[in-house]
């Protein structure tokens, strides 16, 4: 059932003007697979395996596996190449991954009962990207399009105010008092209409595009994209007579995004053009708590579950935009709101064959329409409203392999797949999507796939180095604006885009 579409948009439009929507949600929402280069070749999946940070991180529990304490430390080399319909952009990066202290304490001799400590860092997330488009999914043969970004700028002032629009006659000859009124009206509207990109129109449509109907327009979207989510967790577990283990996490998380895009429309019709460009930064900081049990009825047999909460976060956005460098918002514009991810649950078996070889699987369930989005008093319903109606549930399944050649040497193979969390209709026609601020372009993100394998090396019993290889593919759909805002749509989409990712990843530590 499609949804009253006025109504959104009026919403949305209001939402628009100021800070985050439902895109943005997500993507700060949903993990990379990160850890140690061993947790990473076996596909994460640790969490009933314990003995790793990467077990800890996914299952509290797993910090009673211990026998001892450790010291590590993870970096990765990352190459990255975002291809699409006609460019393809590629990236490498150095980051310094985790860093990890394990305290063992024996309580009982036999290590029949312990209470160990840990802290770890892991940057769990990198948003490092860059790609650029030109024309439409239909290729070079067809590179123009019948809508504009004019039309969607015209639209947002149409439907402003329930559905009322914007008056026509209401527009001051000064751009600051309206961006800094305490009231805004959409702020994409306001670039447009002082550019002269919307004119007013009839009594059916205060403002319209000033293009003429169906005229073509041939567009083109560079993006770059940089960032990360690290958490610091503070863990603390026991193991008891070997069989039941516990642990509980408490997560300080930073969040860091920036966006700089330009996007560009020249007109089939006149040959005249105009650029729109967009800066957006995002800095969050939040807590979150991990509990976790594993049991082992036998000692080939491990059972683990845990759950992860939310991550309660305050985050704070600063944003400019440039109309064809004569227009452009505020250069002190910024918002400060709340922001609530989804909550999760880790279900976890593991099998260990005579200390040579492990099998190890993890499925984790995580409910994205719960993500919430507020301002200073908790409010801004019209978010929640559209996660509420676009996202669903989303599974994940982590799958890994070890075998011990030597007592010295280990070889690792890993599989996981990340389910994307949207709803069909989120894709259909007379469905929206709300993007940031002044952002007009978003991404829709496919399921992703890693193939995983590494090995492992113990130079002494006590110093150990450990190298992983991951492969990460994704396909995701861009889109230069909101494509369905009227019963025929916009055409609007950009294309599908292939995000291939491999990574190295060395890991070094000590037990002691």
């Amino acid at each position: 059932m499609k949804r009253n579409l006025l109504f959104i948009i009026a919403l949305f439009a209001c939402a628009l003007s100021y800070g985050q929507g439902e895109i943005d949600a997500y993507r700060y929402s949903n993990d990379d697979l990160s850890g140690t280069a061993r947790g990473q070749a076996m596909g994460g999946a640790f969490g009933a395996l314990g003995g790793d940070v990467t077990g800890v991180a996914i299952n509290p529990a797993g910090i009673g596996v211990y026998r001892s304490s450790e010291i590590l430390a993870n970096m990765s080399l990352t190459s990255s190449l975002t291809s699409g319909n006609t460019n393809q952009q590629s990236n490498t990066a150095f980051h310094f991954d985790n860093l990890s202290y394990i305290g063992y304490y024996p309580l009982i001799k036999g290590n029949m009962l312990t209470l160990n400590f840990g802290f770890n860092y892991n940057r769990i997330k990198s948003f490092d990207q860059q790609y650029r488009t030109s024309g439409n999914a239909g290729g070079p043969a067809s590179p123009a399009m019948t809508s504009s970004l004019t039309d969607y700028m015209a639209l947002l002032a149409n439907t402003y105010n329930n559905g009322n629009g914007i008056s026509r006659g209401v527009w001051t000859n000064d751009m600051n008092d309206y961006f800094l009124s305490p009231n805004p009206y959409p702020w994409l509207s306001g670039l447009a209409y002082y550019e002269g990109l919307m004119k007013e129109g009839n009594a059916n449509n205060n403002y319209q595009s000033i293009l003429n109907p169906g005229e073509q327009v041939k567009p083109s979207l560079r993006v770059t994209e940089r960032g990360k989510v690290e958490s610091y967790d503070f863990t603390i577990g026991s193991n008891i007579a070997n069989k039941f283990f516990w642990g509980a996490t408490f997560t300080i998380t930073n969040l860091s995004y920036w966006l700089s895009s330009s996007y560009n429309e020249s007109f089939a019709g006149g040959g005249s053009f105009f650029t729109l460009e967009n800066y957006l930064e995002t800095k969050g900081a939040g807590y979150q708590a991990k509990l976790g049990v594993i049991y082992k009825p036998i000692d080939v047999l491990r059972f683990g579950v845990s759950y992860h909460s939310p991550v309660w976060y305050s985050m704070t956005d600063y944003y400019q935009a440039w109309l064809s460098d004569k227009v452009f918002t505020p250069d002190n514009a910024y918002s400060n709101y709340y922001f609530r991810t989804p909550g999760s649950w880790t279900f976890s078996a593991a099998g260990v064959l005579n200390t040579k070889a492990i099998v190890s699987v993890d499925y984790e369930i995580k409910n994205y329409a719960s993500m919430n989005l507020s301002d200073d008093n908790g409010t801004w319903t019209e978010p929640k409203d559209l996660i509420n109606s676009d996202y669903k549930n989303a599974s994940t399944l982590r799958a890994g392999f070890e075998y011990r050649f030597t007592p010295q040497l280990s070889g690792r193979l890993g599989y996981a797949w990340a389910q994307n969390p949207y709803r069909t209709n989120m894709k259909s026609l007379g469905e929206i999507v709300a993007p940031a601020g002044t952002v007009p372009n978003y991404v829709l993100s496919g399921d992703v796939n890693y193939l995983t394998a590494g090995i492992g090396f113990r130079f002494t019993p006590q110093f150990y180095g450990d190298f992983a290889l991951v492969f990460r593919t994704q396909k995701d759909d861009v889109y230069y604006f909101p494509p369905t805002f009227t019963e025929d749509g916009y055409d609007s989409f950009a294309g599908t885009f292939s995000n291939n990712i491999l990574k190295g990843l060395l890991t070094f530590g000590y037990r002691f």
